[in-house]
């Protein structure tokens, strides 16, 4: 089987959020299944640079096709997508071993819909997960009604399979209209060894100087307007809860002249952490705040558990769904600056309690949310979508062995 999974960005273009790190994971992981993997993307880096990948390269069995984006700040600032040669690169993905299915990675962008003429033209399926940009919310709806009616609309349509990444987005796509049967939910992944081994408590603090007595709440992604992050800063007006210092980690998507506006003493932005860095920070958290709303998974608490912290979450979405279910956190109303407050007030005041829930979250990941387990499912999924339009398919090659010999 041979999959070529499509998304305008790809690591290392960590700027974009938690779509280039699933789609990476996912990949990885299906190769190790058996299963053929190219990624077609795009070199969008950031606002002003490019990614500098190779047109083409092997990335852990994967292969990766790089083809160049027209203009890096309408992307970023925009997420107008302008690919140039994208039907090119997938013709030669074609002739090198024929693609037997695609899966797009997201919503609104035009590489989806050049891989989807391009697919149509030869009667290739495709499975589509949007990971929350199939509504239209937060900003320019307008716009966004605009582009779905004259552009993208036919794109999730035509989708054999939409995935759905929790129940919350499932209820969503079914709210615009998308038949049960047609949505399968899975849940998006984490590279559990990427966490293994974690660093040492201390290093992060270290380096920005925070004493080891004071508690640090941190909040880690894109800092747009519905992440919660101006409420979060609200909460630690006159003064951070028991005497805390927040961190805020992540890039600006245009809310940051405002957070930074509204910020005092006990507030420190510190940018966007790549790598090791980004694990130091939730590895010294006292705790971790993600009170984002329409957030379908969100992968940040995940990780934040993976790395000791306990979690506040907001609760009208999968994010919140997830960590109820694993019993791992404490859920906030978002907007709710007062409850906010309180709710981190708590978990510092009872890190045995904190620790509790982090020990729960940690069992829930490693049962559910591990890459490996993830892949299986795309796997299957992607062999009943290829079932169901009557293609055959070759054999798979023999499942790669990971790290420490585990297939």
């Amino acid at each position: 089987m041979h999959v070529l999974q499509v998304t305008p960005y790809f690591p290392p273009t960590w700027a974009y959020g938690g779509i280039p790190r699933i789609v990476d994971g996912l990949s990885r992981a299906l190769v190790r299944l058996g299963v053929r993997v190219t990624v077609l993307t795009t070199d969008a880096f950031d606002g002003t640079r490019r990614s500098g990948a190779p047109r083409v390269r092997d990335h852990d069995g994967v292969r990766v096709i790089t083809v160049p984006n027209l203009s890096n700040r309408l992307a970023y600032r925009h997420q107008l997508f302008l690919p140039l040669g994208a039907r090119r690169a997938l013709a030669a993905a074609h002739r090198e071993a024929p693609v037997d299915l695609l899966h797009l990675h997201g919503h609104r962008h035009l590489l989806n819909n050049a891989a989807v003429a391009w697919a149509r033209r030869r009667d290739l399926p495709y499975v589509m997960t949007a990971n929350g940009t199939l509504d239209r919310h937060e900003r320019k709806v307008g716009a966004k009604l605009a582009w779905d009616l004259l552009v993208a609309g036919s794109v999730p349509r035509g989708a054999a399979r939409l995935v759905a990444v929790s129940a919350a987005d499932a209820a969503t796509h079914h709210r615009l209209g998308f038949p049960p049967e047609r949505v399968a939910r899975i849940p998006n992944g984490l590279d559990l060894a990427e966490f293994e081994p974690l660093p040492p408590r201390g290093v992060f603090r270290a380096r920005l100087g925070v004493p080891p007595d004071r508690p640090l709440v941190a909040y880690l992604g894109q800092v747009s307007p519905r992440k919660g992050v101006g409420h979060l800063v609200e909460a630690f007006a006159g003064g951070g809860p028991a005497g805390a210092l927040l961190v805020v980690a992540g890039n600006d998507m245009g809310a940051m002249a405002d957070a930074v506006s509204r910020a005092g003493p006990d507030v420190r932005f510190v940018g966007l952490l790549e790598g090791r860095q980004r694990l130091e920070l939730l590895a010294d958290a006292d705790v971790l705040v993600y009170a984002s709303t329409a957030e379908v998974f969100g992968l940040v608490p995940f990780e934040g558990l993976l790395c000791g912290a306990p979690v506040v979450v907001a609760d009208d979405c999968g994010c919140g769904e997830l960590i109820s279910e694993a019993g791992a956190g404490l859920l906030v109303r978002h907007g709710d600056v007062a409850g906010l407050r309180a709710r981190i007030e708590t978990l510092l005041a009872d890190p045995v309690a904190g620790r509790a829930m982090v020990r729960r979250g940690r069992r829930y990941i490693l049962e559910r949310l591990g890459f490996e387990r993830v892949a299986e499912q795309h796997r299957d999924l992607y062999r009943a979508v290829l079932a169901e339009a009557g293609r055959p398919v070759g054999e798979e090659a023999a499942p790669r062995r990971a790290a420490g010999g585990r297939p």
